[in-house]
């Protein structure tokens, strides 16, 4: 009986080892990145900002480290806004719970993450050299 048990040990692990190289491969889940908050923002904590689309806004701080703000709803003056303003917790800093504050809207957060800065603009070639205009023909009077 000791024997069979052992056997039957063993033929249950090669049957496991077995299948579990057929089986596919689970992907280990990705991190959603971490929650942050910018401390003083209500204290010239926020350098600038730029804004990607209608529910992303990438927001520099103080200390030159951008992040990235995601809205619940579409805020829909956001891509043509000039100014904004940023409502802050009690306690000045800014963070997933605060909002922007745009004409009549206050757009809610629902994540404030670090991120890369946004894109630099690509430099225009130079304009060509325009031919010179010609002289304006002297009009003589007789």
């Amino acid at each position: 009986m000791h024997r069979f048990t052992v056997a039957s040990g063993v033929l249950f692990l090669a049957c496991s080892a077995a299948f579990a190289g057929d089986a596919p491969a689970e992907s280990a889940p990705t991190a959603a990145p971490a929650e942050v908050r910018i401390p003083f923002a209500n204290h010239q904590g926020i350098y600038t900002w730029h804004v990607v689309d209608d529910k992303t806004v990438l927001i520099q701080a103080q200390n030159r480290q951008w992040y990235k703000a995601t809205l619940m709803t579409p805020c829909f003056d956001l891509p043509f806004a000039e100014t904004i303003g940023f409502a802050t917790n009690p306690d000045g800093s800014f963070d997933k719970f605060s909002a922007i504050k745009l004409r009549s809207q206050k757009c809610q957060l629902i994540s404030l993450v670090k991120s890369d800065p946004p894109p630099k603009k690509a430099k225009k070639p130079p304009a060509a050299a325009a031919p010179p205009a010609p002289a304006p023909a002297s009009a003589a009077t007789p």
